[in-house]
């Protein structure tokens, strides 16, 4: 059985399991407008092992992209800060490295593919040249052997015919290839995490399967840990192992699949999923809704943030911020419903709190 492994955060020694390839704590991302602060990510807190794919779903503005661009340090600072957490990728300290490190850290140790892929890639350059660069700056090939490895991994994202398709442009791409293109590019250089930001985003429902079909069998393949962000938990129901579900920059409930499917305890994972529509309503069936809007996050309520958009909305939930509660094992949930003095959580008899 390995050791866990030790590493150093704000000149502490840490130990991590020697599977963690990325451990966040309590992280906080604030940033300085003329309006003020906005505090887009409000303490989070979450891991991801080798070979596992976390999905980090909730409601556009939630602080999902946010969260993941702070693992690459892309949030331009300032505005952006870092105020207080940690963030740790592999063995190194994040929120610590200077630009420097990070530039060779970014394509190397964690990749990303962004939402639009139109606007990523050099409508100007060669899809394949476009890769062969990200390969000679992270893994010092040559040219003809740079060229052989986006061929192969062209090849590995099912992309066609890709020793002629290494040659074209961005523009004589299908959406989905130019999908394929960015994922292969952020495989290129064999990363350990790989960051899916709404990677089927303006994608017709067949390509939106076989990307993520795509992911899976990458995930089989190579054993890199993959962290898909979403706000569509349809998108990640066969795919994800665990799922972390954010609301106004908080994590409010994670467990694994199985667990925010079937088992959830929050009101607004029971919210997202009672507005996917289902394959056994009718014309006449109303699409289900989440009343109101998230809160304004230059002023963040002082209680739970969903408060005033809850059904289950208690006077406690309007002045105090929920604790995480431990249901089972790894499954935790934000909620006041869950607490041992609460009627609803007594009838359930299955907190540790």
């Amino acid at each position: 059985m390995e050791k866990n492994k030790t590493v150093v955060i704000n000149n502490k020694k840490k130990d991590l399991p020697p599977e963690r390839v990325l451990d966040i704590e309590n992280l906080h991302v604030s940033f300085d407008t003329y309006a003020g602060e906005v505090k887009a990510v409000r303490g989070v807190t979450l891991h991801v092992d080798k070979g596992e794919v976390l999905a980090i779903v909730g409601e556009s503005g939630c602080g999902k992209s946010v969260t993941a661009q702070t693992i690459m340090k892309l949030n331009p600072m300032p505005p952006a800060r870092i105020p207080e957490g940690e963030v740790t990728l592999g063995d190194i300290d994040i929120v610590a490295a200077p630009e420097k490190a990070m530039q060779k850290i970014r394509g190397k140790t964690v990749s990303m593919i962004f939402q639009d892929p139109m606007t990523c890639l050099n409508p100007t350059m060669q899809v394949g040249k476009q890769i062969v660069e990200a390969i000679k700056h992270h893994r010092k090939l040559s040219g003809a052997e740079a060229k052989a490895e986006a061929i192969k991994f062209l090849k590995l994202v099912n992309i066609p015919n890709p020793e002629e398709r290494v040659k074209q442009y961005p523009h004589e791409y299908s959406g989905g290839m130019r999908q394929r293109a960015m994922i292969a590019m952020a495989l290129s250089c064999d990363p350990l995490l790989l960051i899916a930001d709404e990677p089927t985003t303006a994608l017709d429902v067949t390509i939106q399967a076989q990307i993520m079909d795509l992911l899976n069998e990458i995930k089989d393949e190579t054993e890199t840990a993959i962290i898909l962000i979403t706000h569509d938990l349809g998108v990640v129901a066969s795919m994800a192992d665990r799922i972390a579900v954010m609301y106004a920059g908080k994590v409010v409930e994670s467990g694994t699949n199985e667990e925010i499917f079937y088992d959830n305890k929050h009101p607004y994972t029971q919210a997202l999923l009672n507005s996917l529509p289902s394959v056994d309503s009718n014309k006449r069936d109303k699409l289900v809704s989440i009343p109101g809007t998230p809160p304004d996050l230059l002023a963040p309520p002082a209680g739970c943030a969903f408060a005033a958009r809850c059904e289950h909305c208690m006077e406690i939930c309007k002045t105090e911020q929920p604790p995480e509660f431990d249901i089972i094992g790894d499954h935790y949930a934000a909620c006041w419903l869950l607490h041992p003095d609460c009627p609803a959580a007594e009838e359930r008899g299955e907190l540790n709190a």
